[in-house]
Order: structure tokens, then sequence, then C-alpha cells
């Protein structure tokens, strides 16, 4: 067992303690490993009622869904043919659930429509909360195969894809798939914050085992916990840093992390491998020197 009674910390937001946190927590667990949750993150929603508007179907014409659009400032309106939703988090899925909240109806011409979702979490949640059912891509592990797939599945000059984002996403989607002739309608529908409990919470994990091994989700948790070592005088050269997928990994050298590990997709089993993995080569490197 590769665990030896270690510690792991899932650096995460104050909207994810559910069902999918726990089953990090399980599958460490039989690895042999202890895990905790450091609140990291917190989540404000925006946009929600303009996303009501992109998700709210007007008119049926030819069998072709029309939607009505608002404009900021202004009284006319647009109307769009949607192909599809992009999904890269939970939290677009929960965005979308607060839009349609006082009316589920909203959702009955989208259950059929393709939902290009980010990993198996987001698919699941949007199976669950949304009933929608043509969902795609839970095998893909970050944005950019995301986009790759869309691309592979979305005719060029096709109708646009909805696409409900955090108010910090990269342009990696919208530069992969536009510049393949497909269009997108972007709308910022969350902001990323700081957890408030972070700065008092952060000592006591670093406390508890040092060098912990610690699980960064995103850039952001990569960007607050490095604001607080700093403030705490702790050096981020103490702490096993895993990282979720690529991007988060390139944010952890930037910040001048050592990446312990780096997990290919944000799903429990691949966390768990990647660290079990990067503790064997850990331990052979100590027992040959």
């Amino acid at each position: 067992m590769a665990g030896s009674n270690k510690t792991v910390v899932l650096c995460k937001g104050l909207s994810e303690k559910n069902d999918r946190q726990e089953k990090y927590i399980e599958m460490l667990a039989l690895a042999g490993y202890s895990c905790e949750c450091l609140q990291t993150l917190r989540f404000e929603f925006v946009n929600i009622s303009e996303l009501r508007a992109y998700l709210s179907v007007a008119d049926r014409y030819s069998g072709k869904y029309y939607i009505i659009s608002t404009i900021i400032k202004c009284v006319c309106h647009r109307f769009l043919l949607i192909a599809g939703l992009i999904l890269t988090s939970p939290r677009t899925v929960e965005a979308v659930t607060l839009a349609v909240k006082e009316d589920t109806s909203i959702l009955r011409h989208w259950k059929q429509m393709p939902a290009y979702c980010v990993g198996s979490a987001t698919d699941s949640l949007a199976r669950s909360q949304l009933n929608l059912q043509n969902c795609i891509g839970s095998q893909t592990g970050n944005s950019k195969q995301l986009a790759e797939k869309i691309v592979l599945d979305v005719k060029r000059d096709s109708k646009p894809l909805l696409y409900p984002c955090s108010e910090i996403a990269r342009e990696t989607i919208q530069s992969i798939v536009e510049d393949s002739g497909i269009s997108i309608e972007k709308i910022v529908v969350y902001r990323t914050l700081e957890s408030e409990t972070l700065e008092q919470e952060l000592p006591k994990i670093l406390a508890k085992s040092s060098p912990s091994i610690l699980v960064f989700f995103s850039p952001s948790t990569v960007e607050y916990i490095t604001v607080q070592l700093k403030r705490s005088f702790y050096s981020v050269k103490d702490i096993k840093a895993v990282a979720i997928g690529p991007v988060t990994r390139d944010a952890l050298i930037n910040s001048g992390f050592n990446v312990y590990a780096t997990a290919d997709k944000p799903e429990p089993v691949a966390l768990m491998r990647a660290i079990t993995a990067a503790e064997f080569v850990e331990n052979l490197n100590k027992s040959i020197s």
C-alpha cells in the first residue's frame, strides 16, 4: 500500500462539498492516504438572468430552435440558432441550474442537443441536474482536449455553441474552436474568489503535516495559496504540489513549486494513480541513494 498514512489535502471550492469530493477521499483512502479538504475558493454567480434569456426558447421554425439573448443597455433583441452547450466545469452546470430554477421547462428543448463537457464530473452533473441526455467529452481531461473534440464533431460555419464560463476563463476553447470556423456565444456566469477562511485554515493544515501533499485543482487555487504561503513565510519548495491537469501544472511551475505529480484528468482514479506513481518513484530514488 503506497500511502503509508500520509495526508493528501484537496484544495477546492466551497461549492464542491458533495459526492464528487467524497469520491476523491474514498479513492485516496484505498491507496492508504488520509485526506483533508481545504476550502480555497468561493464562487459568485453573475449574469444569471442573461443566461436564462439565452436558454429560453422563444420560437420554433422548421424544426430549429430560436432563443433570445438580451443586449445590455439596449431594448432590441437578436435571434440566435444555438447548436449546443459547452460546459467546462461543475460551476457552469450550477449556473445553468440557477438560471432555470424558476422554470425547468426551459431545458426541455436542450435535452437532446449536444452538451460538450470537460471530464466525468461535469458530465455527470449535466445529466443528473439538468437532465441533458447528449453529453459528449467525459473522457477529455482539459479544455484543449474538449476543444479538439468539438472541432471534430461540429461542422465549420454551423450554428454557434453557447459557452457559459468563468470570468477568468482562458481563451483555449474559444481560440481553437473559432479558428476552425465554429462560432461561440460566450457569457461569463461566475467569478472565482478566495475563500474567506483560507488565511486561517492553511497554517493549521501545514502544522499538521509538513511537507504536505497539496492537490491543486485550478490556477486560481495556485494563486491564492501562493499568496498565503508567502504571507506566512512558508516556502513553496516545502510543498509536495500535485496538479489536476497541465494548465494547473504550468501555474505551479510559474509560482516556483516543485510539481510532485500531475493527474491527466479531473477524476479520482487519475489523481490516485498520479500520486501513487510519484511516491513509488520517490521511494525508489531514496533506496538507490
